[in-house]
């Protein structure tokens, strides 16, 4: 199986040629929040699953998440990152400023400009998790991309789920897709899964 990973110069010469053969200018597009925010999303996951840049992976992880919060929260929801259920109210603005640290960090400049920062890159898929959880109860469904990280994580982190995470996002896997699934590497299942999205 071809190694699907793309280096970013490889990526930027890419650009650069559509670019050119579109007479040097892009074309406008007309984008919603939920549009830019499961765009995001899809992006860091498919860096995710190429073992791409963990600063941009968790940038655009925390971008998309944002807007899913702030949306979700607009409508009276709960359970995402920031709002979870999990942490006492009296605390939860220093759990929410611990978890925006790193993206902060990545963002801005202005008052720490020679600062630096130890990354913990783990962080980054619960917030794929909660990101991905809160599109589908804002009505946007995992596509192929979402729907391969949704399965290939309950997979190897079933642990981590609840009963009822492991029922919607593993229980329709049958045990031959399980084993085939755990034997493979991440970019592998990501380039297999999604083949076989286009094809069903």
């Amino acid at each position: 199986m071809a190694d699907p990973r793309v280096n970013s110069s490889l990526l930027g010469e890419r650009i650069a040629a559509s670019v050119w053969e579109n007479g040097g200018t892009m074309a406008l597009e007309t984008i919603s929040k939920l549009d830019a925010a499961c765009r995001q999303l899809n992006t860091a996951i498919s860096l995710w699953f190429a073992e791409g840049d963990s600063v941009s992976i968790h940038t655009l992880t925390c971008s998309a998440h944002q807007i899913v919060h702030d949306i979700n929260h607009k409508q009276g929801g709960r359970d995402l990152v920031y709002d979870s259920l999990i942490y006492k109210d009296e605390y939860r603005r220093e759990v929410i400023r611990c978890l925006k640290q790193q993206y902060n960090f990545f963002k801005h400049a202005d008052s720490d400009p020679s600062a630096v920062l130890e990354f913990d890159a783990e962080i980054t898929d619960s917030f794929i998790v909660f990101t991905s959880l809160g599109l589908e109860m804002l009505g946007r469904s995992p596509d192929r991309i979402r729907g391969a990280f949704n399965i290939f994580y309950g997979l190897t982190h079933p642990h981590f789920l609840s009963d009822k995470g492991r029922e919607n996002w593993t229980g329709p896997v049958s045990q031959e897709v399980r084993e085939r699934s755990l034997a493979m590497s991440k970019y592998q299942f990501f380039a297999w899964y999604v083949h076989c999205a286009k094809r069903s």
